[in-house]
């Protein structure tokens, strides 16, 4: 009798937290004029992600009041995810509540909602991580093309500021985003430095940093500005050249990483789908507990240390 009633519990709550914040990714005004507002400091009117008003404004002012928020905002920013910080959370807080009530339905076993409850927990986060590695890396890729854009809009007389927007235009995602939002950015009243290193912090580039030195540099002493980009896109291109031959070397030693992480829990989730009480008895009080505690610490320590042997910096 327990077992349905902390399913149907857990599957109510769920639901209603899921509906209140895709609703809100519904229901919200992706108007520019309204982001804009947002981001110099401005009230914006409506675009509640919650049915009350002022109740979505009195969560969104708690919110922001908190040392997280600025963190989180900064990395859904870098994610490139259309999400408010409120509405991330409750995300957050929907996806285990509907890991933990499928967990309890399908397998009839309170053991496994604290599992499927960790495991919601940290799934989004580890999917923002690798949304934003990707993205940069995506940027990162493409940066000595964008600098060979560039270069060729400044020799045909463009300013700095002219010759981004005129890339933006012909770049691929994530640069043309990027490169509009430094142009937003010098329109809103920034520098152009500002924008470039709001750049950089955004896309954690090391070459794009040296752009921007490059930049900054060029700006105080003066010289020439083509010249140098195309100096330093030649050497971005050889850098990258050789990190793809060491990802060729190590990539034996990485997929041996990913098989000795991840085998032994596939394999612990096999056997517990076939025959939950045979795996049940591993973590009953007792001196077994040492035995799936012990595997795990030895799974993630071997995985670490894989990983950082074939982690070669360049």
């Amino acid at each position: 009798m327990l077992l349905p009633l902390a399913a149907s519990a857990l599957t109510a709550l769920a639901v209603l937290t899921m509906v209140i914040s895709l609703r809100g990714l519904a229901n919200r005004n992706a108007d520019v004029n309204e982001r804009m507002t947002a981001y110099v400091g401005g009230a914006s009117e409506g675009g509640s992600f919650l049915p009350d008003g002022q109740l979505a404004e009195r969560l969104n002012e708690t919110i922001k009041r908190q040392t997280f928020a600025a963190r989180i905002e900064r990395d859904l920013a870098m994610a490139n995810l259309p999400l408010t910080v409120p509405e991330y959370i409750l995300l957050r807080l929907a996806i285990p509540l509907v890991l933990a009530a499928t967990a309890l339905l399908i397998w009839r076993e309170l053991l496994l909602v604290p599992l499927a409850v960790i495991v919601g927990l940290i799934a989004p986060i580890f999917w923002v991580r690798y949304r934003r590695k990707r993205r940069n890396q995506d940027f990162a890729n493409q940066l000595a093309e964008t600098l060979d854009l560039l270069t060729a809009a400044m020799r045909g007389g463009f300013s700095l500021v002219q010759s981004l927007t005129y890339v933006a235009n012909d770049c691929q995602e994530p640069t043309k985003t990027e490169l509009r939002r430094v142009f937003q950015e010098v329109q809103l009243g920034l520098s152009i430095s500002q924008a470039l290193d709001s750049l950089v912090q955004r896309t954690e580039s090391s070459d794009m940093d040296l752009v921007v030195t490059a930049i900054k540099i060029h700006s105080r002493v003066g010289g020439n500005l083509t010249t140098i980009l195309e100096n330093i896109s030649t050497t971005i291109r050889e850098r990258a050249k050789l990190r793809r031959e060491v990802q060729v070397i190590t990539s034996m030693q990485r997929i041996s990483s990913y098989v000795i992480g991840i085998l032994p829990f596939a394999l612990g989730a096999v056997i517990f789908a076939i025959n939950p009480q045979y795996m049940a008895g591993l973590f009953e009080p007792g001196w077994t507990l040492c035995i799936p505690i012990g595997a795990f610490v030895c799974s993630v320590l071997g995985f670490l240390a894989i990983q950082r042997v074939a982690d070669i910096k360049i």
